[in-house]
């Protein structure tokens, strides 16, 4: 079982021992550093009051049980409150949510349009494949 435990670095409560079904919660401090932790990275840019942005996240991690530990390690899986992280929204251009970006390294390449859990799992392994993982 995961346990809570405050990060100083980041500022707010981290999961030790987390699993891969859940995204892990970036800030603008800790954006930069977690993007550049691996060869690719999904980001979900939500806010709290946003009823699509809520079953879309649903739909993600039911998807991260699927590929989550296939990509341990090498795909990270994100997500920014786009109320608390004003610039990362205007630095990425989000004007609708949600909005999920696929990340080759640190630059964005390709955005999820999908809704269901096999879309989601067909985009991640799509991101993979472009940027080799698949190759491995």
């Amino acid at each position: 079982m995961a346990s809570a435990i405050y990060n100083q670095e980041e500022g707010c409560m981290t999961t030790a021992g987390q699993n891969h079904s859940e995204m892990k919660d970036v800030t603008a401090k800790t954006f930069d550093r977690e993007i550049a932790s691996a060869r690719a990275s999904v980001v979900d840019f939500w806010a709290p009051w946003c009823m699509p942005c809520k079953r879309l996240s649903e739909v993600i991690n039911q998807s991260l049980t699927d590929v989550g530990g296939t990509y341990e390690g090498k795909i990270n899986f994100l997500k920014v409150n786009v109320d608390e992280e004003t610039a990362l929204a205007q630095k990425f251009g989000i004007m609708t949510l949600p909005t999920v970006i696929g990340f080759s390294g640190t630059n964005p390449v390709e955005r999820f349009n999908g809704r269901t859990k096999e879309e989601f799992v067909k985009w991640v392994q799509r991101l993979a494949d472009r940027v080799g993982l698949l190759d491995e």
